[in-house]
């Protein structure tokens, strides 16, 4: 037949460029642990700061101009944090969502739940899902009858790939917010949920790629269910993830475990995480030949983005108002530098308004921070509300003297031996150290973690196991952050909980007073007492 040798070759040569690999470069880009930063400064000393939505837009667009096939996405904690978030979710509901109006312009493709968007409640979260021009996933937060509480992922298609976002939140919401603000939901194990779900995205919806957003840290690979952190067990035990953005513990992660890149954006915008995934197609289907992950930081000379400015100019304007309220005139600093090694004048303001709002005879708290300093003189609210920028309410409740001895047994492995180089167990954060007012003790750095509390008295006279003590401390405790009502074996129910969060109940304190002086009892010590030039050079 005429031309049939030559139908025969083009066919061949058809064939085989049909087999030939096709190849595509997709990259992923992840912010978390926004907690509402918008400008490239301290937000209550107002220094220049590399941080920020502001800074971070401008990292964002540039990688999208380097590789148009980006994918945005981020894995929570957006909503609450700053001052801002508390006059948009309490006081002007009118305004958009700071962040949301960000990501929103960005073009993000989807947002994995975090704990703290429970923290304004379910009324003010679903409000704001409706904002998004993105999904918020979560697939293993379940309503009661066991159906979906958010979607559990979306699918993109970016460079002819399916790409399914897969988002996770930390089952541990019970032991971080008010029973109200999830009222109705509950949340599975993470590891679970991912063994039901990734199959499922490849098999059924046939995705090229599957990502895991994950609102929650790296954790460990032999880790339990329930566990707070699981990224390295969804890792080690889901067959079929390509990728894991992490977040919830505010760190700056680049790992890699089976492959797998497991990366997470420093909170508050102070990185960005990258994923680049190379891939290659053979025979009809996509292969991931390279995969690494890593982070940007923004730099002194990263510009702003003017578009993030414009967004929030109203709503900014609004909590810097707020925040320049006049609050009191200090007749001395509150400083806590020293709040680890001694009864400060700031731990005692805490104190004070802890046991007030709530009657109880002993307040528990942590200090603020490692380097939180107001001078004495006149003062605003932007400088208070430092001291308790998180909206956990006041509870009080009953626990026995064996029980406050624990406590503050607990409390005390936050130290190392007085003579070691690094004074601080780093497993036990600031966060994690309590102070109790209202008793006398000491603890001793040179004795083994578990039997430090010394001197302990109450009104003069040695406390006794089985006396009882009323005992303020925050609804974040009591629902048990930190562990301590594991490690006192407190079960019960707080005898009353506080409307006000904290720092409204601290600020109505200042507020109402012209002047401030929080005397210092002085009831509580370290044996030895430690060298401040030590304490001041390991504070972090």
């Amino acid at each position: 037949m005429p031309g049939g040798p030559m139908r025969h070759w083009f066919w061949i040569l058809w064939i085989a460029l049909g087999l030939q690999a096709q190849e595509a470069r997709i990259q992923i880009l992840g912010t978390t642990d926004m907690h509402g930063r918008v400008m490239a400064e301290d937000t209550f000393s107002l220094q220049p700061a590399n941080l920020g939505w502001a800074k971070i837009a401008t990292l964002i667009r540039r990688q999208r101009v380097q590789n148009p096939a980006t994918i945005l996405v981020d894995c929570g904690d957006t909503i609450q944090g700053e001052p801002i978030n508390y006059v948009r979710n309490t006081l002007r509901r009118d305004l958009p969502e700071p962040s949301l109006a960000i990501m929103n312009a960005l073009g993000y493709s989807a947002m994995a739940v975090g704990n703290h968007e429970y923290d304004f409640g379910l009324g003010v979260l679903r409000e704001v899902e409706k904002q998004a021009r993105f999904p918020f996933l979560s697939a293993n937060t379940v309503d009661a009858k066991g159906g979906a509480g958010f979607l559990s992922h979306t699918m993109v298609t970016v460079a002819g790939l399916r790409v399914a976002l897969v988002g996770f939140t930390t089952p541990r919401i019970p032991a971080m917010t008010e029973p109200g603000n999830y009222a109705g939901l509950r949340f599975r194990d993470i590891v679970a949920v991912a063994r039901e779900v990734v199959p499922r995205l490849r098999e059924k919806e046939k995705a090229d790629l599957v990502v895991a957003l994950v609102h929650a840290g790296l954790g460990s690979v032999d880790g339990r269910e329930g566990d707070e952190n699981a990224a390295l067990r969804l890792a080690d035990q889901v067959p079929g993830l390509d990728a894991i953005f992490t977040g919830h513990t505010h760190q700056a992660i680049q790992a890699e475990h089976k492959g797998i890149p497991i990366v997470q954006a420093q909170a508050h915008g102070r990185a960005l995480a990258v994923v680049e995934l190379n891939l290659r197609k053979e025979r009809g289907r996509w292969r991931v030949a390279a995969a690494s992950g890593r982070l940007l930081r923004p730099e002194a000379d990263t510009p702003v983005d003017p578009e993030v400015l414009s967004l929030t100019a109203e709503l900014r304007a609004a909590a810097d108002r707020y925040l320049d309220t006049a609050a009191t005139s200090l007749l001395v600093d509150l400083d806590s530098r020293w709040s680890r090694m001694e009864d400060t004048p700031l731990m005692q303001l805490i104190h004070q308004v802890q046991r007030q709002a709530t009657g109880a005879q002993l307040s528990a708290a942590a200090s603020p921070g490692a380097k939180l300093f107001i001078p004495k003189g006149p003062t605003s609210v932007r400088q208070f509300y430092a001291l308790s920028p998180y909206e956990n309410q006041v509870a009080r409740i009953r626990i026995t003297g064996a029980q406050l001895r624990a406590y503050l047994e607990h409390a005390a492995r936050h130290y190392t031996y007085s003579w070691e180089p690094e004074l601080y167990n780093p497993e036990v954060p600031l966060h994690d150290f309590d102070t109790v007012d209202g008793v006398a003790y000491a603890l001793n750095l040179g004795k083994p973690a578990g039997s430090r509390v010394v001197s302990l008295q109450y009104q003069g006279q040695p406390v006794k196991a089985d006396q009882t003590f009323t005992l303020a401390l925050t609804t974040y405790r009591l629902r048990g952050g930190g562990g301590f009502m594991e490690a006192i074996g407190f079960k019960g129910e707080p005898e009353f909980v506080t409307e006000a969060s904290q720092r409204n109940l601290l600020l109505a304190h200042v507020l109402a007073r012209p002047s401030l002086n929080p005397a210092v009892p002085g009831l509580w010590r370290t044996i030895p007492f430690l060298d401040r030039e030590r304490v001041l050079n390991q504070a972090r």
